[in-house]
């Protein structure tokens, strides 16, 4: 397997490393010049496998991309679809989840799902207007 990184895969994850959030394949695309779709999808592809990047299907229509960094939980909003990383230390959980069973964990994920504050208050809002 190739795993030097081309031009144009940089350039994807320079967009996932300065936007620092979760963006869909269509959107790395918008933020790009002269780039093909198909590109864009290889260079995810290649980077997921390279353990650069993390692919996340959040209870979206399309899949979204961050960068990989520390430990975190993902936050997604059940009404207007926004995905928020929560800052959390979760590694003891992880630790005891491999040391009851005999596993080796190699990566986790923690998602909650429910309404974010922003949708609240604006259905909070509309329902004061009546």
């Amino acid at each position: 397997m190739k795993t030097g990184i081309s031009k144009q895969t940089q350039l994807v994850l320079n967009v996932l490393a300065e936007k620092r959030c979760h963006l869909t394949a269509d959107e790395i695309l918008e933020r790009l010049d002269g780039i093909g779709k198909a590109t864009v999808y290889r260079a995810l592809d290649h980077l997921t496998e390279t353990g650069l990047i993390r692919r996340l299907a959040l209870d979206k229509k399309s899949a979204v991309y961050e960068l990989v960094r520390s430990d975190h939980m993902h936050f997604v909003c059940r009404k207007c679809g926004r995905v928020e990383d929560i800052g959390v230390n979760f590694s003891a959980m992880i630790a005891e989840a491999a040391h009851c069973c005999g596993h080796q964990v190699q990566w986790s994920e923690v998602t909650a799902y429910g309404i974010c504050k922003d949708c609240l208050l604006e259905t909070e809002t509309n329902f004061n207007q009546i």
